[in-house]
């Protein structure tokens, strides 16, 4: 591993700007359709990523069955879980939106050994997936009157780290590798951006109320959130190892749950937060293992 200080600002920067994705997403919807929101966020983060591949000079892979598996996960991994947060959005907080985010390496976790034969469940495994469970269910506060919102809002929230989990195995199963990471992120999102642009336009609803700060939020998830964040997570991949990389998960509940209590004043259940730290406490022991590898490699 190199000096952390190589990689260390792309960690914290990726953290903060995920972390703060919730909050934008919530601002971004004052003015415009969830269908809108993911749509613009996607389509500038495609942007971005196409001009930095210009300006490398690098050219996109050209093989149809590439295409073919790059429009599944531009849906699983893009389209279908910024949807679904910017309708749960609508219905619950941004903070329980980003604590929700938490489950992503939970449904991967369980996800990944139907999908990849290589990935067999340990016991200590499958013991840090129950612990995660049971943070689950004390996210939902089921014996103690609910959420923090709708149970609907949380439903379509807790849909899109599902999402995450069957799109990140089945690119390790169909595309890692098979080209770069700039390339396959590049291909993702415009994929991604032609999957949604027939129900952004089926769909359309005019912005309405429109202000400085809705447009300034779609330009942050859009330029920071799904163009830069994903450069400088490369950086992190290449530097540090994916092991630290998998921790940003961890960090972001942190700083979406605090920017939606001080700059949206949200209010956040203290089940929440005891649920959101059981969650990855038992995601910690699933990967105490891999850790391990990863040292003595």
């Amino acid at each position: 591993m190199k000096e952390r200080s190589s990689w260390l600002w792309a960690y914290l920067s990726v953290s903060f700007i995920w972390g703060f994705s919730f909050l934008f997403m919530k601002v971004g919807l004052e003015s415009f359709s969830p269908f809108q929101v993911a749509f613009l966020r996607i389509s500038l983060g495609a942007l971005v990523l196409s001009l930095v591949l210009a300006l490398r000079r690098t050219k996109l892979p050209r093989e149809r069955a590439l295409w073919k598996h790059t429009f599944v996960s531009g849906l699983l991994l893009n389209a279908l879980p910024f949807s679904l947060y910017c309708y749960g959005e609508q219905r619950v907080s941004s903070s329980l939106a980003g604590i929700l985010n938490a489950a992503t390496p939970l449904f991967t976790v369980i996800i990944a050994p139907l999908m990849i034969a290589s990935e067999k469940p340990s016991r200590r495994r499958v013991f840090g997936l129950g612990i995660s469970f049971i943070g689950v269910i004390t996210v939902f506060g089921v014996w103690s009157g609910g959420i923090s919102g709708d149970i609907t809002g949380a439903l379509l929230c807790m849909g899109a780290p599902l999402c995450y989990g069957i799109g990140s195995s089945y690119v390790r199963r169909n595309i890692s590798n098979k080209t770069g990471i700039l390339e396959q992120s590049v291909m993702q999102l415009v994929a991604a951006s032609l999957l949604l642009l027939p129900l952004e336009i089926i769909f359309y609803e005019a912005p309405h109320d429109l202000a400085l700060s809705p447009i300034l939020a779609i330009l942050s998830l859009g330029i920071l959130g799904s163009g830069l964040a994903n450069l400088m997570m490369n950086i992190v991949y290449r530097d540090a190892g994916p092991t630290i990389a998998s921790t940003v998960t961890y960090v972001i509940p942190i700083i979406s749950t605090s920017a939606g209590v001080l700059i949206l004043n949200e209010s956040v259940a203290f089940h929440e937060i005891i649920g959101a730290a059981v969650i990855i406490g038992g995601l910690l022991l699933t990967q105490q293992r891999a850790k391990r590898a990863a040292k003595a490699a």
